[in-house]
């Protein structure tokens, strides 16, 4: 068997579905490294995943032995940045979980940061947004004419507050918004913008777009709840966990299901097999910087 080096930074939580995702797509030889050194992290993994060799890194300079083909970015936000300027000499490729990052020192600064990032020649940057592929895979199902009403409503387990919460949630609904109206330049109004402890909610037109973003998070909640309208059509996505993948459905206006492949499996292996592609790279690049682009008016607002 021929032998696939990776390395995944933040292991736990969404770290452990990149870890996943890796071994699926036939990675072999895997390292580990979490903010913080732990003799037993490769206890389960090794438990579950028997013919997989691990390495059980403490700092980040240690990757150079495995000598990774990709390496996985999935750290908090706030350690995006400082891991890409780390590791872009490590490897050929870098996954980031979303957002790619934001500096919040920077503010506005993050846009032309984040596109001088994405144009290094020596490295390829990939950035993990499920919601192009939820979008794909709707345009497959859906006739989606001219879209004029974009409502995207997101309550979620997470720990953010305030403006920490449109960071976190921003680029779904924007990477989603994009992949389902796409125009070469963006177009922006802003009408309003409310923020709270545990929620966000704005409202603009986007590419002449009305839309409606609403956000909130409780780290006691039970379970996720995604539900979006687009122009007169209301879908409620229903996820459940079978053989520990989550399995995803769209309910479209209460009465008809939609089928659907799990849009974080599905986009991280559609990187995976495209890695040596440009136009896969161009695409993700491009949707993350509209994305930022937008992010940091409507933030800094």
């Amino acid at each position: 068997m021929k032998k696939l080096n990776g390395v995944v930074i933040g292991p736990s939580g969404i770290g452990n579905i990149h870890i996943r995702e890796l071994i699926r797509y036939g990675f072999n030889n895997i390292g580990i490294i979490g903010k913080k050194f732990k003799k037993n992290r490769l206890n389960l993994l090794k438990k579950n995943y028997k013919k997989i060799y691990f390495h059980n890194l403490k700092e980040i300079k240690e990757i150079k032995k495995i000598k990774p083909e990709v390496i996985n970015i999935c750290s908090p936000t706030e350690c995006h940045y400082d891991h890409i300027i780390k590791t872009k000499k490590l490897s050929k490729y870098l996954i980031i979980e979303k957002p790619i990052f934001w500096i919040k020192s920077k503010n506005e600064l993050n846009y032309k940061i984040v596109k001088s990032i994405l144009n290094l020649k020596s490295i390829k940057i990939f950035v993990n947004l499920p919601m192009i592929s939820l979008a794909h895979q709707l345009k497959k199902k859906e006739k989606f004419k001219d879209i004029k009403i974009f409502n995207f409503n997101y309550f979620t387990k997470g720990k953010n507050k305030f403006n920490n919460i449109p960071i976190d949630l921003l680029p779904h609904a924007l990477s989603f918004l994009l992949s389902l109206n796409y125009k070469q330049k963006n177009s922006l109004k802003i009408i309003k913008v409310n923020k709270k402890k545990y929620s966000w909610n704005c409202k603009a037109i986007i590419n002449n777009c009305l839309c409606q973003f609403s956000f909130k998070q409780n780290s006691k909640a039970k379970e996720s709840n995604l539900s979006f309208q687009i122009n007169d059509d209301i879908y409620l996505r229903k996820s459940y966990l079978k053989n520990n993948i989550y399995v995803n459905k769209i309910l479209k206006n209460q009465k008809t299901l939609i089928n659907v492949k799990n849009p974080m499996s599905e986009y991280l292996s559609l990187i995976f097999k495209n890695l040596n592609k440009n136009k896969m790279l161009k695409k993700n690049n491009d949707i993350t910087i509209k994305s930022t682009e937008i992010m940091v008016k409507l933030l800094n607002n």
